[in-house]
């Protein structure tokens, strides 16, 4: 009886190890990530050698032709690179896939960094839908000083009114 009861606390241990180690997410009751449709490099809008007037928002919500076409004028078309000539940004956004903007709304997350900002929640009422973005510790990375990350996320579409809510790490 005590072997079998050793035996079966020890796969209870194993199992809960396991579970912790593989998913930390859950364990740490932290939401888990939703995967980013898209994501990559893009070009800031402010200069940082001047005045700002205003702070710009870290969410770009897309709900027409009109603003994708600027969104995409913003993603680079070469990489970030040493080598000259620098080869070819492969983000997949350059390729402008086809967006429905009836049916859907385009939530990008921008981030003056080289870390990539994560998409958490995506939770939506009568009245609002409500984003909850985390932005994790930048880590240090050489970049030109107008470059960022973005994560970008296609929903049904959304709301007019969208609210962001940011998690810092």
């Amino acid at each position: 009886m005590g072997i079998e009861l050793d035996c079966a606390m020890t796969k209870l241990t194993i199992t809960l190890l396991t579970t912790v180690l593989l998913f930390p997410a859950f364990a740490r009751d932290k939401a888990p990530a939703i995967a980013p449709t898209w994501s990559g490099i893009i070009m800031i809008k402010r200069n940082p050698f001047q005045p700002q007037p205003k702070v710009e928002s870290p969410l770009l919500v897309v709900n027409d032709q009109k603003g994708y076409l600027e969104l995409l004028t913003r993603i680079p078309a070469k990489q970030i690179s040493r080598t000259r000539p620098a080869p070819e940004n492969n983000d997949p956004l350059r390729k402008a896939p086809k967006i429905d903007f009836t049916k859907s709304t385009l939530l990008v997350a921008i981030r003056p960094s080289m870390t990539k900002p994560v998409f958490q929640a995506v939770e939506s009422d009568d009245k609002m839908t409500t984003v909850t973005v985390a932005f994790p510790r930048n880590q240090p990375a050489a970049r030109p000083v107008h470059i960022g990350v973005y994560s970008a996320l296609l929903i049904p579409k959304a709301k007019p009114k969208i609210h962001i809510k940011l998690v810092n790490h």
